[in-house]
């Protein structure tokens, strides 16, 4: 049920004094309430309030009641406000037109309160039911498409069974279980049980009766028989669903495929059953049986769980040549204790030895890896199992389990043939050491003579220890003085080592380590330690107790103190190893930069972190003799030094000697050194307790002096700190050095340039300067000729002709540096520059020069860049008249000119990350490659004039305006194959 206060009413009319009452009755019942006084702010209204109900009056200027309804149709979630129109029209047309743009009622003017009361209280409870109703459709569908979805995703299959009309229906994954086809499944009770196995097919029917019957839960697992005759376990769960009269109408459950968890349950229980074979197996071992009861118990277990007919026990005979048929079943009688196998790769078991890992045959007629010895041929062996059993030293034999048939064994066969190698293993080494311990007791008293170790036997059954005379003699005491209680060893033992020794001698009497080791320190008799390294092994009786402990203790100490000199002298390496590389990264800092306030600001910062110094200076030699502070790094709160001028008095003219000597000065308290007392007095002043002071070079000049201080005590001062700093300022220097070199640079090239200038200013002058009489000498020839040609003899008009063509060679030249001069004293500002249109523009001034050569020039997409328009122009002139000039005899020029555009481009052509390349290429009469950096360079040629004309200045222009854009020029040739020229421009140049 909606609550009044929650519904929030918009009122829309342009009758004030109506809205005004309906707003007051509206909010006496109880609603919330909004109002407009036109269609638009009703609109506006509703897209930010969403109201419930909209009371919306029919005639309304600017926009009536019918097309704000229509409007609000459209807005997001409109379907929840409902609209009813308010109207003095009652007309059949104006309520269908009503209805018809989507108001849920009307009402008619004058409004009865009562009437419009009860419409709107039932309206908004109807709205409110329609909008629950939704909402809950929506969680339904919601709901029913994750069910789905959770179905799908744990692979399990819907079915339904309609008992009426015994009629079973299934989802898609059901039918991947059970591999079921359309075409050949009928959908059936009946083809349902004829996909399950034989076995379980009763046991179905059975439950599904009594599922229908007693209306219980059916929970069961069954086999199912797939189309390919694979077998499939299943779970299936589900419930019987009944009438109103109690009839069972309908089933409904779900399957899900547990096969492997059937397949791990079976596996299982075979892995349990072999495990409590080994188990039994190893009791008998440890119980001491008799060794061959023992295999024989064996082989029989191994037949029996592996299902095989054959299974033997083949001990390898001293020679090493053969193995021998130790114990076995199945075997023809008479061939255990007697049939042998050769040791050879070629056969099963010698492969085994050999590969020392289990080996697995599936079918012996297909094996490659070795041949089927006679004995397996005679019993027509086809698959197998073998595995070594190993011995302490070398092994003991070979395990094998055989079949008749092929069969691929499986990783559980591998682990179960391979353990029970083991505990055959582990007890013919107990019979091994039990033979051998004989033969050890016979030895043990000449050992215990002769050995230059103690020897000790301790005995854990009466906790008594036998001390042989060297090992008492190896802690200074004499036969009498030291007892056999255990006390006796373990009291002298160092406090500190006592700990790990017990855990050692646990740890082996636990079977956790093959023997007792330990290196520790012992009490001697003068109560110095003593490092000894103590080894010894156990003795277990049938139960598998410890009764014995034998060992013997050797004398380590000189070899503890090498290997403590050893770790001393690695520790030192270590230390080495990072003061170098503390001083590569400090190095490293300083010489980053080549700016003398940087290269000292770093420095004191680096190396006050670096000897954790309470303030580190840098004091620069002055020609006076005196120093000046230029950099400080101090902790916060000490005086300041910054700026400080000392005099030579302070510091008195030996010490400034003995740092032009590059001697360093480590004082470690300032009032115990012998300083002058003016100096003291300065140091005091600014609180300092302990220097260390180094003197920097630069030019092998005393440049300075680097000083570290130490201001709340005292500081011995250490070898490497000394070095270290010795070592910086040696870098200091180095890095001054350079930023000297550096300034000089700067110097020169801020000259030349100055020269650079002032000769382009000279040439410019100097040829703007002779343009004036060379016009003159023009003029008076023209008039010359003009006016007394005739009267000139032959000679006289030779000699006026030749002046002439030099006078205009001259204006040529003049020109041409002129041209040269103005690329960089008259250029423009960069613009956006189209390349397209500059190149017609060229073409357009080269037509006639293209007429008379026969010629043809091709323009491909030039891009747009920024650049200087007029330069441009001058660049694509100059190349694409050579071009036309330098074109071969009876042969038309073509000329071609394109670009391509060069990404990620970052040299010294361009430091923008894109750059386009225009290519000039021509067919012309070409030059010899060698030429290449020549014929850019001022008035160079390779032509005489009288073959064609020029003044070798226009590629040097070319090449001056591409290097003023940041670019260059190039060109590739060979002679009579015409020449390509590539210019490599910026396109955004921000130069």
């Amino acid at each position: 049920m909606f609550k009044k206060d929650s519904a929030l009413i918009l009122v829309v009319d342009d009758d004030a004094f109506t809205r005004m009452q309906l707003c007051h009755l509206i909010k006496q019942a109880g609603y919330q309430l909004a109002e407009a006084s036109n269609g638009l702010e009703a609109l506006a209204t509703c897209t930010e309030l969403h109201p419930d109900i909209v009371l919306l009056d029919a005639v309304m200027p600017v926009m009536d009641g019918f097309t704000c309804c229509a409007q609000l149709q459209t807005l997001p979630d409109a379907e929840k406000t409902l609209v009813l129109i308010m109207t003095a029209l009652d007309d059949q047309a104006s309520v269908e037109k009503a209805f018809a743009v989507g108001a849920i009622d009307f009402v008619t003017k004058p409004i009865q309160w009562t009437v419009l009361s009860h419409r709107l209280r039932r309206l908004l409870t109807a709205n409110h039911a329609i909008q629950e109703l939704r909402r809950q459709t929506q969680s339904a569908q919601l709901q029913e498409k994750q069910m789905g979805m959770a179905l799908e995703a744990a692979e399990m299959g819907i079915w339904n069974w309609n008992l009426l009309t015994n009629k079973i229906t299934w989802s898609d994954t059901l039918q991947v279980l059970y591999g079921w086809e359309e075409s050949t499944f009928t959908g059936t009770y009946d083809a349902f049980i004829n996909c399950i196995h034989p076995q379980d097919q009763d046991f179905v029917r059975n439950t599904d009766q009594r599922a229908i019957r007693e209306g219980i839960e059916y929970n069961i697992e069954f086999r199912v028989i797939l189309a390919d005759g694979t077998i499939r376990w299943l779970a299936s769960k589900g419930a019987a669903f009944h009438d109103a009269s109690s009839v069972a109408v309908w089933m409904s459950g779900v399957d899900i495929d547990i096969t492997k968890r059937k397949e791990a349950e079976s596996g299982l229980e075979i892995r349990a059953n072999q495990q409590a074979v080994i188990a039994e197996l190893s009791q008998k071992a440890l119980a001491g049986t008799d060794l061959t009861t023992l295999m024989n118990s064996c082989v029989t277990h191994i037949a029996q769980n592996l299902n095989v007919e054959y299974c033997k026990i083949l001990e390898l005979l001293p020679d090493g040549d053969a193995l021998l048929l130790r114990a076995g079943v199945g075997w023809q009688f008479g061939l255990v204790g007697k049939a042998s196998v050769s040791t050879d790769i070629s056969s099963q078991a010698g492969y085994t030895l050999l590969s020392q890992e289990p080996v697995i045959v599936t079918n012996l007629d297909q094996e490659t890896r070795f041949h089927s010895p006679a004995l397996l041929d005679e019993h027509q062996v086809v698959a197998g199992i073998s595995v070594v059993i190993h011995g302490k030293e070398s092994p003991y034999g070979v395990l094998g389990a055989h079949t008749s048939k092929e069969r691929t064994f499986t990783k559980d066969d591998i682990h179960f043939l391979q353990s029970i190698a083991n505990v055959l293993a582990t007890a013919i080494e107990h019979q091994r050491f039990d033979d051998a311990l004989k033969t050890s007791e016979e030895r043990w008293q000449l050992a215990v003579q002769s050995s230059n170790d103690g020897i000790w036997d301790w005995n854990l059954t009466t906790n008594e220890v036998f001390f042989s005379r060297r090992w008492k003699e190896m802690l200074g005491y004499e036969e009498h003085e030291i007892s056999t209680n255990f006390h006796e060893w373990f009291s002298r033992i160092h406090p500190e080592h006592l700990d790990a020794v017990q855990q050692a001698i646990a740890n082996h009497q636990a079977k956790k380590t093959p023997f007792y080791i330990s290196e520790h320190q012992i009490r001697c008799r003068d109560g110095s330690y003593k490092w000894i390294l103590d080894r010894g092994q156990a003795v277990w009786d049938e139960d598998g107790y410890v009764v014995r402990i034998i060992g013997g203790m050797m004398d380590i100490s000189k070899r503890r103190a090498a290997l403590c000199e050893l770790q001393q002298v690695q520790a030192e390496l270590e230390r080495q190893n990072w003061r170098a590389q503390l001083f590569a990264n400090i190095t490293l800092k300083i010489r980053q930069s080549l700016q003398i306030e940087t290269i000292l600001q770093t420095s004191v910062a680096e190396v006050q972190k670096l000897l954790h110094a309470d303030r580190v200076l840098i004091l620069r030699l002055r020609s006076n003799g005196s120093y000046v502070v230029l950099q400080e790094a101090l902790v916060p709160g000490l005086p300041v030094v910054l700026g400080e001028i000392i005099g030579e008095p302070s510091l008195g003219k030996s010490y400034i000697e003995q740092y032009r000597q590059g001697r360093v000065s480590a004082i470690a308290d300032i009032e115990k050194a012998a300083f002058q007392p003016c100096y003291v007095k300065w140091l005091q002043q600014f609180e300092v307790k302990a220097n260390l002071i180094v003197p920097v070079f630069r030019e092998n000049q005393l440049w300075g002096l680097l000083i570290a201080h130490q201001c709340d005590c005292p500081r011995e001062w250490t070898k490497w700190e000394i070095e270290l700093l010795r070592q910086l300022a040696d870098q200091i220097g180095i890095a001054l050095d350079q930023s000297l070199i550096l300034e000089k640079e700067t110097r020169q090239r801020q000259e030349l340039a100055r020269s650079n200038q002032e000769l382009q200013q000279f040439a410019f002058i100097a040829s703007h300067d002779l343009q004036e009489p060379l016009r003159k000498i023009i003029s008076f020839g023209e008039r010359l000729k003009t006016t007394s040609e005739d009267d000139l003899n032959e000679q006289g008009r030779d000699y006026l002709g030749r002046m002439q063509n030099a006078a205009f060679r001259m204006q040529t030249l003049i020109k041409d540096l002129l041209t040269l001069s103005r690329v960089t004293t008259r250029a423009q500002p960069f613009i956006l520059v189209n390349l397209q249109q500059i190149a017609n523009e060229v073409l357009s001034d080269l037509e006639v020069s293209i007429q008379q050569s026969n010629g043809r020039v091709e323009v491909g997409d030039l891009p747009t860049i920024k650049a200087d328009p007029l330069q441009m122009r001058q660049l694509l002139q100059n190349l694409i008249g050579n071009a036309l000039k330098f074109h071969r005899p009876q042969i038309s020029p073509v000329v071609k000119v394109y670009s391509q555009i060069l990404h990620s481009q970052s040299d010294q052509v361009s430091v923008v990350s894109e750059i386009c390349q225009i290519t000039v290429e021509d067919n012309g009469i070409g030059f010899a490659q060698k030429y290449v950096d020549r014929i850019f360079n001022v008035f160079q040629r390779l032509h005489g004039r009288q073959e064609y004309q020029g003044t070798g200045v226009g590629l040097a222009i070319c090449r001056k305006i591409a290097e003023r854009h940041h670019g260059m020029i190039t060109v590739e040739s060979k002679p009579g194959e015409g020449a390509k020229f590539m210019v490599t421009l910026p396109i955004n140049s921000n130069f």
